[in-house]
């Protein structure tokens, strides 16, 4: 094993130096020598993500998790952004214009001591209905999930220092679920161009869009400390997951899975797929802001968890946490 390794390296190093191929070019979520399982073997400077007892994403049990009575609503400054929606060969992402400008998009309170500030929205996916989200909830996967980074902006000058440093990323994950049509226009302006991002390197301009309108219609969530879910892995995120998820139509899906890891010439393999398996929690307490056991005096209906074991597709089958 450690020979073929020590080879595989050694063949990965000859093809960077010829055809100019970089380790961030290289990897990929699929199995095989260049997946998850080998990241932190093959670049040293990745070692965390093997090595790593914070590593995400992470499988939340309901069961478990630790309510915190003093932890606020999460906030989302309300401006909206412009910005290049694009292939990058790993994921379909939107990167927001220039963050330091004066209409930034802030993420402040929750479990947050400090303000972050919103770079890009990632979204992971499947190639079926049951793959495609990062984390999981008691084991089940979602069709996708969709990701908003964020980096330390009252400590750190931008996002390259902040996610190798304490304290240094903040990501917001939303998961996804099927439904006969997208209720969230906000989505819907990214969803209609998915088409003209379907190779890599490919990116179209989109205008006008709301991150805080973005966001499922619930103040609840679940959060701990946790990594990038790409190389290098760094531990430096605090992880908040919202308690609802947002919905989408097959047809948007369906878009996003033409989606492919190469350029128009060489399209290589589907992007779908692109999730990191869950890590282990070790040990990590996972909290939440919902309050299991304490509806809120003059509610007729008690906060409740969406997310259960076993949770059907239909949206009609999933439980409220909204308030009268």
């Amino acid at each position: 094993m450690k020979t073929n390794l020590g080879l595989c390296i050694t063949l990965i190093s000859l093809l960077e130096s010829v055809y100019g191929t970089t380790w961030s070019e290289w990897w990929k979520y699929a199995d095989g020598i260049s997946g998850p399982e080998f990241w932190g073997l093959l670049n040293l400077e990745w070692t965390i993500c093997t090595k790593g007892k914070r590593q995400s994403p992470v499988n939340i049990e309901p069961k478990r998790l630790v309510y915190d009575p003093y932890m606020k609503n999460i906030h989302i400054d309300q401006a909206h952004v412009g910005g290049w929606l694009l292939n990058n060969g790993h994921d379909i992402k939107f990167k927001i214009d220039d963050p330091a400008k004066p209409n930034s998009i802030n993420i402040t309170k929750g479990p947050l001591s400090y303000m972050y500030r919103v770079i890009d929205i990632t979204i992971h996916f499947g190639s079926s209905d049951d793959l495609g989200s990062d984390h999981t909830i008691e084991g089940k996967s979602f069709p996708a999930e969709i990701q908003l980074t964020a980096f330390n902006s009252d400590i750190y000058a931008n996002f390259t220092s902040a996610e190798v440093s304490p304290n240094g990323l903040t990501v917001i994950g939303i998961l996804v679920q099927i439904n006969e049509e997208s209720t969230n226009r906000e989505f819907e302006k990214l969803a209609q161009e998915f088409k003209r991002v379907k190779y890599k390197g490919n990116e179209v301009r989109v205008e006008d869009l709301s991150l805080h309108d973005l966001m499922p219609e619930t103040y609840s969530f679940m959060t701990y400390e946790g990594s990038l879910t790409k190389p290098g892995c760094h531990e430096t995120v605090t992880w908040v997951i919202m308690n609802r998820p947002i919905y989408i139509s097959r047809e948007h899906l369906e878009s996003l899975r033409q989606a492919m890891t190469g350029d128009e010439e060489n399209p290589n393999d589907p992007m779908a797929n692109n999730n990191r398996p869950t890590m282990s929690l070790n040990r990590r307490t996972i909290r939440t802001n919902i309050n299991f056991a304490d509806p809120r005096p003059g509610c007729t209906m008690k906060k409740n968890l969406t997310y259960h074991a076993n949770f059907p597709v239909l949206r009609s089958s999933i439980s409220s946490d909204s308030y009268s």
